[in-house]
């Protein structure tokens, strides 16, 4: 099921596939059958396999793969490069330090942590003779 739903993922449901079961199978095996993964590695798989194709004459005959090849390829591209479909995106989690005063405090606090010191802070008034030379 697992193999179905990744080539059902893809696009790759023709009576010729691009990739072999078995190759699918190691993907899902490496990715600990997780779908998202194991279309991005596939996706890239069958990009390096499409790269591959060419035109091919012999005698009168002649088959013209690589227009087809060269479609799917910038179809698989699209695929690779949206970042709803990207597992590392997916997971990512938005952290912005330093807006709360906890948080400042405690990196101020930290002695391996090089800050500056406001001027203010230790200061209680205004220092006489400031624009003096």
């Amino acid at each position: 099921m697992t193999i179905q739903a990744v080539r059902f993922e893809l696009g790759d449901v023709s009576e010729l596939p691009i990739m072999s079961d078995e190759e699918i199978q190691y993907f899902l095996d490496k990715n600990s059958s997780s779908i998202p993964r194991t279309c991005m590695d596939v996706a890239k798989t069958m990009l390096f396999k499409l790269s591959l194709q060419n035109d091919e004459s012999v005698d009168i005959f002649s088959i013209k793969g690589s227009n087809s090849a060269r479609q799917y390829m910038q179809a698989l591209q699209m695929y690779i490069k949206n970042p709803d479909l990207n597992p590392l995106i997916q997971n990512a989690e938005p952290y912005a330090g330093g807006i709360s005063k906890s948080d400042m405090q405690a990196n101020n606090s930290n002695a391996d942590t090089n800050y500056v010191q406001n001027p203010s802070d230790d200061r209680v008034g205004f220092p006489e003779n400031f624009f003096e030379v």
